[in-house]
């Protein structure tokens, strides 16, 4: 039985009372949101912090709440139940309330919150093993050595990010208030990723997410997530896809967004979406040309099981081109 280093553990009232914890012990102090992730990860001893923060006692940091004509704010300590069920979100943000619903399991979705999957280590299938598999092979990267066991002759880190709600958050144009001992800053979601795997966020030292904000939805906007996976549950995603889509009166495309979710170090967006579709009528070969642009943008590797490579690359513009004719039929452009 895999059980938990020793940490002493940290149960703030209060978000000030949390950074001043964070100020204090930097990085021996580890944040705890629902746990599914991080405790996972302490279990491997893939990290042994020498304390734990939970955030679950400081109640400003939980629930949806919309400022009228200004933007939806979450909580960053929601849970991803919360997301599935709270109307506001799969009326008006249906691709965050699908990704939300495609993370692990029922019992998980309660567990895990907002926040904690926005700070989704990165994954690898020679890094998320016991500390007794690993010693039977040399240092990677990650843990701090000088080799990657997947592209060997690389110079960095290759672990995978896989948060569903991220590339949903990016599509949507959110933005996460950020808060430490001495500021207060907000920044868009896209921001927080560094493309690095082996320290995939870029936040600075003390940095707590606090909310998210979403703008105030239009009803010329349709959005979807859709994720493929070895498994209907539990499984990370092989390829995740994001879409959202904003269309005039008369049926043009006036905005677009595609991101793509685990085919590489950090989310990624594909750029060309904009380019290709903005200011013109979708069509099905429009279409057909960003799922071509998406699967020239995704760079997976060999870190995860069930698939190849050029198996995931292939899936990321199969599932480009499901989405973008699924939000394009339901703004009734096609």
């Amino acid at each position: 039985m895999l059980r938990l280093p020793k940490a002493d553990y940290y149960a703030p009232l209060s978000l000030s009372e949390a950074c001043s914890i964070l100020a204090e012990h930097g990085k021996e102090v580890k944040v705890l949101g629902g746990g599914t992730d991080l405790l996972v990860a302490c279990k491997l001893r893939n990290v042994t912090p020498t304390f734990l923060l939970s955030l679950s006692s400081i109640s400003e940091l939980k629930g949806i709440h919309f400022h009228e004509g200004e933007y939806l704010k979450i909580g960053a300590m929601t849970s991803l139940h919360d997301l599935i069920v709270d109307s506001s979100i799969s009326d008006h943000y249906p691709a965050l309330s699908q990704a939300a619903a495609l993370v692990g399991t029922t019992q998980l979705q309660y567990m895990g919150t907002v926040g904690g999957n926005l700070c989704l280590n990165t994954r690898c299938i020679y890094y998320n093993q016991s500390e007794t598999w690993r010693k039977s092979r040399d240092v990677c990267f990650k843990m701090g050595g000088n080799v990657c066991h997947v592209v060997p002759k690389g110079k960095k880190c290759y672990a995978v990010f896989s948060g569903d709600t991220v590339p949903a958050l990016i599509a949507l144009d959110a933005k996460v208030k950020l808060v430490n001992n001495t500021e207060e800053r907000l920044v868009s979601v896209s921001r927080l990723y560094t493309g690095d795997g082996k320290e995939p966020l870029a936040l600075k030292s003390g940095d707590l997410i606090s909310e998210i904000r979403l703008p105030p939805p239009t009803k010329s906007q349709s959005s979807t997530y859709l994720k493929y996976r070895e498994r209907e549950a539990i499984d990370f995603p092989m390829v995740g896809v994001a879409v959202r889509m904003d269309t005039s009166d008369d049926g043009i495309c006036t905005g677009c967004k595609v991101v793509l979710n685990a085919v590489d170090c950090g989310p990624t967006e594909v750029p060309q979406a904009r380019e290709l579709l903005e200011g013109k009528a979708p069509t099905s070969d429009l279409i057909q040309e960003v799922a071509v642009e998406a699967e020239k943008r995704a760079h997976p590797v060999a870190n995860t099981p069930g698939s190849t490579p050029a198996y995931r690359r292939k899936l990321s513009g199969i599932l480009t081109h499901r989405a973008l004719h699924q939000v394009a039929n339901g703004l009734g452009m096609l």
